[in-house]
């Protein structure tokens, strides 16, 4: 007993000696001379972010400012009666180049010019610029490392079905873990971190975290879910070993993963500002005041123009591990169209940061080297991304990226902002990301516009928002179950279509890959597995599209070895593809006229509040086929022979990497 009441005690004393994490010190003080009360100690946010703790400076006489050197030493510069030539003037706190004010003892964050890093710096100063003299500075130490996001590995898997892809220290109150998998059998079971060597039983402040929702019930199911996760306010994994999936109840380790010493992450700036010690205050940039207009319930936009240049903050109520939200001018200067619009798509790259993407859209359709929903600097677009001074948060399930860009940048993939004349029209979107974290077909119910319709971007400051909701757990969304077709002596044709791809019940929940929003329908099911007999010819009757000039409407159908398909971008590096014969004429793919199955207006109007598919075939019965005025099919016939493999894929697209493809089994009978 008194052993255990030692133990407890050493945790104790440990916690309460904790002291705030602000990143990797660079320099503690500001030299050996220094001037007009300088103190402070300056530490590395990120690589492009600096905080000085204990900022103390006397304002007098005015004119100072940070100077960063490029080439010299500090001690080469501080004698010079003139600036270093070669070093750079960085914004104040306030994010302008005002000269500095007085500072008693504060906290403050400083970032580097766009495109810079700190290793590209040698000191950092402050200097007088109305009488050339410095008022104290250092060196930054050579070889330095800023923090960064750290890969710890995967979760170890222990019991329960743990498994997961990588576990990312985001910064040290965030984590980050990808593809978690959990049976969600443990009957006690909960997050939890560590200070022991070894994965045991933990007495508060440490022991079980709240989930990636906050909540801190027992932890439910995972199956592949992409998650994060932050710690509570008294805790930082700069202080932690380890995290892992834990039994309280029955003391069982699920599966863990320990963190490594002297971590080198990026501290949490919203946390690290809240912990000040008495009598220090804290000054951030300070957010200009900003318009605001809500796009609908889960998405707003704000903005303020600065001289020839604009600063947006994009908020939304999203999923931050697989969502983006985009908003920008329209195709038409007359009404809402995607078609030749221009808008910044954001996201949150998982394990990283903010994104703000500059996008060019020259067809409804996934990104390819002809086109589609395109970044600017694409193969189709050849532009230039001219979006800078990305931020980004995450908080209560609400996604904040602020980003700037010139009201006219001279890129013919940008249309011009406009602050006198009439409003301009809009359009935002939010959705899935896809695999290469480009944008997929947006959601039914954010992909149109339902108040802001246009926007006078130099009018005076208004905000018309409200606070948006904060994101609620929600009852789990049934998956559709996967169907099975089998090719015999009697049946032997399948008819393709192309048809709704069922959100994240249908596609996504069959492959595990998130899709356009379109799929292959055979025979009017979703992406059924197809089962065929070698030395049988089939007849594929292909409604896919023949116009190669519209890539929305354009879906060869082909058989592939290789699960991302794609021939024409990979330029066949990774595939085989197994020819057919059109009119007795060998083919690789065939093409024909269009159909699609849709979903009746009604049914849309009931996605769009709220409703719920319980099954495929419910969700079929809402379903009708529409056909374009060249509809005729195209007959693909396929004999699959002893050299064809056991395994292989039917693919909706030439272009287009992991873009519906779906299982086709080769047996010699039913497979089981």
């Amino acid at each position: 007993m008194r052993a255990q009441l030692f133990v407890l005690l050493v945790v104790v004393s440990s916690v309460q000696a904790l002291t705030p994490y602000h990143g990797k010190l660079i320099h503690s003080g500001w030299g050996a001379i220094v001037d007009h009360g300088l103190t402070g100690d300056t530490y590395a946010v990120n690589e492009n972010t600096i905080q000085i703790i204990g900022f103390s400076y006397d304002g007098n006489p005015p004119g100072g400012v940070f100077l960063l050197g490029t080439d010299k030493k500090y001690s080469a510069v501080t004698g010079a009666a003139t600036r270093d030539p070669t070093a750079t003037i960085i914004a104040n706190p306030d994010g302008n180049f005002q000269a500095l004010g007085r500072y008693d003892n504060e906290n403050i964050t400083l970032r580097l010019p766009p495109g810079q890093v700190l290793t590209d710096y040698t000191y950092i100063s402050v200097w007088c610029r109305n009488f050339t003299v410095y008022f104290g500075g250092f060196d930054i130490p050579e070889g330095f490392v800023s923090p960064k996001p750290q890969n710890i590995g995967p979760l170890t898997h222990r019991a329960h079905a743990v498994y997961s892809g990588d576990v990312t220290i985001i910064d040290d109150k965030t984590i980050s873990i990808l593809n978690l998998r959990y049976d969600g059998q443990g009957p006690d079971a909960f997050f939890y971190v560590g200070v022991t060597d070894s994965v045991t039983t933990q007495v508060a402040p440490y022991g079980k975290i709240p989930d990636e929702n906050g909540d801190s019930g027992v932890i439910s199911g995972y199956a592949g879910k992409n998650i994060t996760i932050t710690l509570p306010d008294n805790l930082s994994f700069t202080q932690l070993k380890w995290f892992s999936l834990y039994c309280i109840l029955f003391t069982q380790n699920f599966g863990e993963v320990f963190i490594p010493e002297n971590l080198n992450v990026p501290p949490a700036l919203d946390v690290a500002a809240a912990s000040t010690t008495a009598g220090v205050t804290t000054t951030t940039m300070a957010a200009p005041v900003m318009n605001c207009e809500p796009l609908s319930n889960k998405l707003q936009i704000s903005w303020a123009v600065e001289d020839n240049s604009i600063a947006f903050e994009l908020a939304g109520t999203i999923d931050r591990e697989t969502d983006y939200m985009a908003f920008g001018l329209s195709g038409s200067d007359s009404t809402f169209q995607m078609r030749n619009a221009d808008v910044v798509v954001g996201y949150w790259k998982s394990g990283e940061t903010a994104k703000a993407v500059d996008y060019y859209i020259t067809s409804y359709a996934q990104c390819a080297p002809n086109g589609g929903a395109c970044p600017d600097t694409s193969v189709s677009n050849g532009g230039a991304n001219d979006i800078t001074n990305i931020e980004g948060q995450f908080s209560e399930g609400v996604l904040r990226i602020k980003y700037k860009r010139s009201l006219t940048t001279g890129d013919s993939r940008d249309k011009e902002y406009k602050i006198s004349g009439p409003g301009q029209h809009i359009v935002w979107a939010i959705g899935p990301l896809n695999s290469n974290d480009e944008t997929a077909k947006h959601y039914p119910s954010a992909g149109r516009i339902s108040i802001a319709k246009t926007i006078q971007f130099g009018r005076d400051m208004v905000n018309n928002c409200p606070e948006l909701a904060v994101k609620t757990t929600v009852a789990p969304i049934p998956d559709f179950k996967p169907h099975h077709l089998y090719g015999t002596q009697d049946s032997t044709v399948f008819t393709l279509e192309i048809g709704q791809a069922g959100s994240t019940q249908g596609y996504l929940a069959l492959t595990g890959i998130q899709s356009w929003g379109i799929a292959w329908y055979v025979n009017g099911i979703l992406i059924p597995e197809l089962h065929l007999k070698r030395g049988v010819s089939y007849t594929f009757r292909v409604g896919g599209g023949t116009d190669s000039n519209n890539g929305a409407r354009y879906h060869p159908l082909y058989f592939t070895n290789d699960i991302k398909g794609g021939f024409l971008q990979t330029q066949g590096s990774t595939e085989t593809i197994y020819e057919g014969t059109v009119d007795g004429v060998s083919q690789q793919y065939a093409t024909g006229g269009y159909c699609e199955w849709k979903l009746t207006e009604a049914a849309v109007q009931a996605t769009l509040s709220g409703k719920v598919y319980q099954t495929f075939e419910e969700f079929k019965q809402d379903m009708y086929l529409d056909c374009d005025n060249s509809s005729h099919y195209t007959d693909f016939i396929f004999t699959p022979d002893s050299s064809t493999p056991d395994l292989i894929y039917y693919q909706v697209s030439l272009i287009q990497i992991k873009y519906n493809w779906c299982l086709l089994l080769l047996c010699y009978g039913k497979c089981s």
